[in-house]
This record gives structure tokens, sequence and C-alpha cells, in this order.
């Protein structure tokens, strides 16, 4: 009966986990891509609640392609910051304060409180998960 009911649950776990009506959802959400040619700019550290440089940045619509990830609702601290938005790449976050831009974020915890180069405001690095 145990061997029944074992065989029963891995073959319903085998077919929902290949069923790409879910799988494929699943795996937009986990599996980001390189940044295809140079980086973006990065965040700007903070040190204790001020940024750590002032290595700040004007936006340039010219240079710089806006994101198109830009979906979803707004998610915000207990404190009050937004967190930034999740790319379609690894290492990469889209800034929560317009105009949307996308920043390099490699080597920097996640839970981090960072500062836009572009706007110098304050957001959180949210929790990703991705598999290269």
């Amino acid at each position: 009966m145990k061997i029944h009911h074992i065989a029963t649950t891995c073959a319903v776990f085998a077919s929902v986990m290949l069923s790409s009506c879910i799988w494929q959802p699943i795996m937009q959400n986990f599996s980001r891509d390189e940044y295809p040619g140079p980086r973006p700019p990065m965040v700007i550290l903070d040190n204790n609640g001020k940024p750590a440089s002032n290595n700040w940045l004007k936006a340039d619509e010219n240079m710089l392609p806006l994101s198109t990830h830009v979906s979803g609702t707004m998610e915000h601290a207990e404190d009050g910051l937004p967190y930034g938005l999740n790319s379609e790449f690894s290492d990469i976050v889209v800034s929560p304060y317009a105009p949307h831009y996308q920043l390099d974020y490699t080597g920097v915890n996640v839970g981090s409180k960072v500062w836009d180069p572009y706007t110098r405001k304050p957001f959180y690095i949210k929790r990703t998960y991705t598999f290269n």
C-alpha cells in the first residue's frame, strides 16, 4: 500500500513539475540572465543612514535604457522605505524611483539599504531567488 502511495505521489509531482503552464512561470521568476553589455552603475552603499560616497550621477535618458521590467506592486519595509524591483538580470535591481533605472548590486547583501545614484534616495535590496 505504501509503495503505491509513493508511486502515485511521484507521478503527480512529476506531471505538475513538467507542466509548462506551471513550470514556465516559476522558472521565469527564479532564472535570470546575465546583463547584456556593460553593467549599469552600482548602487551607493549606506553608511549609518547616509550615502557612503558622493558618486551621484545625472540622469541621461539617452545613455541608459529604462527598465522594461517595472511591474507589480511596490513593497515597503517597516520603516517606509521601498524595496528595489526585481529585474530580469542577475544582480541587477530596478530603482523604485522614477525614471526606474537598472542598477548593479553585485556584492551587496540582500536586505541592505542602498542609495539610487540618480535620484539620491534610499531603498532596500529585496531578496530574490535566482538559479543561473
